[in-house]
C-alpha cells in the first residue's frame, strides 16, 4: 500500500513546486500625486512678434527644470514663435532656466534663471519672462 501512495505524493509535490516560487507584488498605500504644469510665457523686447525670432536667429525656447536642490528634472523645447513653453511636473519646489536657442541648440540669448517655483497638483503655474534686445546674442 505504501508503494501506491508514493507516486501520488510525487505528483502532488511536482504540482506544488511552481507555487513555491510565486511572487507577491507590493501595492502602494497612496497613488502618485497628479502632476501640475509649469508654463513660461516669454516675450522678445516686450512683444510676441514672430519676426523677432527669425531676426535674432532663434528657433526654439529651451526650458530646463531642476529640483530646489539642483537635481535635473526635465528639458523641454518649444518653437520660438509659440512664445510659451510648458512642463508637467509633480507637486513640489523647482528652479528653471529659460534660454532662446538656434537650430543647433546654441544659445541666442542669455539664460534667464527662474527661482522659487511652487507647482501644485492639477494647477498651472504661469511665469512671464522678457528677453530685452540687450539679452539677445
Amino acid at each position: 500500500m505504501k508503494l501506491t501512495r508514493l507516486p501520488s505524493l510525487m505528483i502532488l509535490a511536482a504540482l506544488a513546486a511552481p507555487a513555491a516560487g510565486c511572487i507577491i507584488a507590493a501595492t502602494h498605500d497612496h497613488p502618485p500625486s497628479p502632476a501640475g504644469t509649469l508654463t513660461v510665457a516669454y516675450t522678445i523686447d516686450g512683444t510676441i512678434d514672430p519676426f523677432l525670432c527669425s531676426y535674432y536667429g532663434v528657433t526654439d525656447a529651451e526650458l530646463v527644470v531642476y529640483t530646489w536642490r539642483g537635481d535635473f528634472v526635465t528639458e523641454q523645447y518649444a518653437p520660438c514663435d509659440d512664445f510659451a513653453i510648458s512642463a508637467a511636473l509633480l507637486p513640489g519646489s523647482y528652479t528653471a532656466d529659460l534660454t532662446l536657442v538656434d537650430a543647433v541648440d546654441r544659445a541666442r540669448s542669455i539664460t534667464k534663471p527662474l527661482h522659487d517655483l511652487e507647482v501644485f497638483s492639477d494647477t498651472e503655474l504661469v511665469v512671464d519672462v522678457d528677453f530685452p534686445v540687450g539679452s539677445l546674442l
